[in-house]
């Protein structure tokens, strides 16, 4: 049987329908766990918006966050117990929480989010990239890499806070700033987010899979799943998640060219 920890003005909060919802994933959960959202609405036998509705108020951001949680305490209760002092160590236990973060991963890229994407790639206006600096910069130098190694024109890396909010601040609607982060709470990142969107700047943000401030700012949001982790004290929260995203978006983007593309290139 799945557990959900919900507090008591989480289930307060639930209409009848959704307390019917919940009551079928306490007793079918692990069943729902390869379902797409039309799959589980018919098996509840309840609209597809109705389910969102439930997922939002349980704190996910939709039905594959829910199912990444259902999974993810479904593989916890198939771990073997382990002489202690091995606990800590354990390379295949590792290896299998990598691929469940790409899987899932994978499961929040939408054929939707890549088009409008591609819409903004084909129009040919100006591309800014916030580099804040550490690991995250050198994803951003990695999407920067990319889209200029495809032919992508007028693309900028904004590697100074300063320099960034000036040039933010003198531009328009006609470009896209793309904003990654490793935690959607970096202050640097969701102070220029929000001035971009004051100035109805259009923004792509890549953040985890939570509830964050800089998924909210953004026009175009992708996700990725991933574990917040800390070396001695250090963020050390792994971005080969985000790697995936990246590579999705311009190897898609590729495919997409190959065929034709948009004949309209309107943002």
């Amino acid at each position: 049987m799945i557990t959900l920890h919900l507090d008591d003005a989480v289930i307060k909060s639930l209409s009848a329908n959704e307390l019917n919802i919940l009551k079928f994933v306490y007793e079918h959960g692990e069943t729902i766990l390869n379902m797409s959202i039309q799959e589980f609405s018919s098996q509840v036998s309840y609209s597809t918006s109705t389910v969102l509705r439930f997922c939002r108020k349980l704190g996910y951001s939709g039905f594959a966050e829910f199912k990444y949680m259902l999974r993810s305490q479904a593989k916890e209760k198939e771990k073997p117990s382990e002489p202690a002092g091995q606990q800590d160590f354990n390379i295949s236990r590792y290896m299998d929480m990598l691929n469940f973060n790409m899987e899932g991963t994978s499961s929040l890229i939408s054929e939707d989010q890549l088009m409008r994407t591609f819409r903004y790639f084909d129009s040919g206006c100006p591309i800014y990239i916030w580099a804040p600096g550490g690991i995250t910069s050198i994803l951003s130098n990695y999407f920067e890499k990319l889209l200029v190694s495809i032919g992508r024109q007028n693309v900028y890396l904004l590697e100074s806070a300063k320099m960034a909010t000036h040039i933010l601040q003198h531009l328009n609607s006609n470009c896209l700033l793309i904003l990654i982060s490793a935690t959607g709470t970096f202050e640097p990142t969701i102070r220029l987010g929000k001035l971009a969107s004051m100035n109805h700047i259009p923004i792509l943000t890549i953040t985890p899979y939570t509830n964050n401030v800089v998924a909210d700012l953004g026009t175009i949001s992708f996700r990725f799943f991933t574990n917040q982790r800390e070396n001695r004290g250090a963020e050390f929260t792994s971005r080969l998640p985000v790697f995936y995203v990246i590579h999705i978006i311009i190897r898609c983007y590729l495919q997409y060219k190959r065929q034709g593309g948009f004949h309209d290139t309107t943002v």
